[in-house]
Parts: structure tokens; sequence; C-alpha cells
């Protein structure tokens, strides 16, 4: 049977060494998504978000939840 194909996807055939298959499946495991194809996305996420961001956004993100956790801790 065909695989069925959702009109909002595209297919993507890689051909890829057995250790780059096997790190992939560590990965997925270890990231813990249910599919592939989601394990897939979060990885070209990961990789353009670093090309887009300020290498700084994430430590002035961090700063700034950890400074508003402690307003709100002071608030209660």
């Amino acid at each position: 049977m065909a695989h069925k194909q959702n009109n909002k996807t595209a297919r993507i055939d890689l051909d890829i060494t057995i250790e780059s298959q096997q790190r992939f499946a560590a990965i997925h495991k270890a990231l813990g998504f249910k599919t592939r194809t989601e394990t897939f996305e979060a990885i070209v996420f990961s990789i353009t978000a670093k090309d887009v961001l300020h290498p700084n956004v994430m430590e002035r993100i961090e700063t700034k939840l950890d400074q508003t956790l402690e307003i709100i801790e002071s608030l209660t």
C-alpha cells in the first residue's frame, strides 16, 4: 500500500550513512517527539534559529524570565 500523502506536506528522500541514521534515531529518542517528522522539524528550526537570532537573544530572554519570576515571587 502506498504512503498516503497529506496535502500540506512534502516528502523528502535522503541518502544518509548508517551512522547518520543511528544519530538521528538517538536524537529522536532523546527529544521524545512522537514522530520522526516532528524531530526533523525541530532540528531544522533549531539550525534556522541559530542563523536568525542574535547570539545574545537567548541569554537576554533567560535574564528577563528570571527577573519576571522574581517579581512574581515577591508579590506572593
